[in-house]
Parts: structure tokens; sequence; C-alpha cells
């Protein structure tokens, strides 16, 4: 029987994803939830979305990257990012909603500068999955550590 309330990806793959349904998608919705945090998506956070699929074994089903990224955002289009968030959170472990947080931070630090409403993101994140509050501040510690130049 098919579905008929399957959204229709918007990306070249053509397939049908129909809400986040495994971790790797959840991680990846929050990433992408990171990058958008301040109302801006420029290439370089593209560019860096594709290098958190290349170095995590999370993804290491995606053959794709750009259209795994395509399906995922086509995916959550629409939705409100508590929504988002709680669907995340229901398919994530605790260690793996630990690493979902730290790859944010690591989006949103890529540019070498956090603005309020990625503050205000990070900590909506923490407290909806449930992350202690010293672990968060070593993690916004150490992970804008590897985006340093100089």
């Amino acid at each position: 029987m098919q579905k008929t309330n399957a959204k229709k990806c918007s990306c070249a793959c053509g397939c049908e994803q129909e809400g986040l349904q495994s971790p790797a998608d959840a991680v990846m919705a929050v990433a992408i939830l990171a990058v958008s945090a301040d109302g801006k998506l420029d290439k370089r956070e593209i560019n860096d979305l594709e290098s958190v699929l290349a170095s995590s074994p999370l993804f290491d089903e995606v053959e794709n990257a750009r259209e795994y990224m395509g399906c995922i955002a086509a995916a959550i289009q629409g939705l409100g990012r508590p929504e988002i968030l709680r669907t995340a959170a229901k398919l994530l472990s605790p260690s793996l909603r630990e690493t979902a947080y730290a790859w944010a931070v690591y989006m949103i630090s890529s540019d070498r500068k956090m603005v309020k409403p990625e503050h205000k993101f990070l900590s909506v994140l923490r407290k909806d999955f449930g992350l202690h509050g010293v672990l968060a501040g070593k993690i916004n510690a150490v992970v804008p550590m590897l985006n340093r130049v100089k």
C-alpha cells in the first residue's frame, strides 16, 4: 500500500522522504536548523554540512551528500522548529543527542562568530535534548577551536 502523505523531495534524487526516519536524518535536520539559525545560509555553510557527512560514520550509507541534504531539508520544510526537535529527540539515543548538539555548535561556530539567534537556538536545543549544562558548556568551549585559523 502506497502512503499518501509522503512529501516528494525537492532534490534531484526524486525520493519521497516522509519526515525524519533515522538517527542520521535527525542529526542532519539539527545541523540544517543550526546553519539557518541566524537567518542566513551561505555556500560555506552548505560545504560545512557536507563535511559533517564526510567525517561522521553516522552517514556512511549516504551516497550523495547534496541530494541527502536536499531530502532532509524538504522533509522538514514547513515544520516548526519545536516539532523538528521533538522528532529528532525521539530518534536519537542520549549519546547521539550529544553528537547532534556538538555538530550544531560546530556548524554555528564555523563562521567564527555567534549571534544572539544562534545562542538562543543552542539553548533551546540543549533543553529539548535534555543535555546537562556543564556538558553543553564544555562542547561550546571546545568545538569552536576546530574552526580556528590562527
